[in-house]
């Protein structure tokens, strides 16, 4: 398998060290390493801003998620104390 078809599954922390190791190595005598760091670095900054959408997408669906969940919690301990409360009312 090619480095370029393992981007895609990398981590972001591995895409980081890629990019930088490829980064250095464009920038070193000319070489067949140099030629591929260049062709690679477009496809790795691609990979880098795909993944960060997607991150920020899954953290905006987990906020709402999270809404949602703090909202139905407090309407269940207002239901709760609406209840306790009726009752207490139907003791006196």
């Amino acid at each position: 398998m090619s480095l370029e078809e393992r981007i895609p599954e990398m981590s972001e922390k591995e895409l980081e060290n890629l990019q930088a190791n490829a980064e250095r190595i464009a920038k070193g005598a000319v070489s067949k390493q140099q030629a591929e760091a260049e062709r690679l670095l477009p496809i790795i900054a691609e990979a880098m801003v795909t993944r960060k959408a997607a991150r920020s997408v899954e953290m905006a669906e987990k906020k709402v998620t999270r809404q949602k969940e703090m909202a139905a919690t407090r309407a269940r301990k207002a239901a709760s104390k609406k209840a306790e409360a009726d009752a207490a009312a139907e003791v006196d």
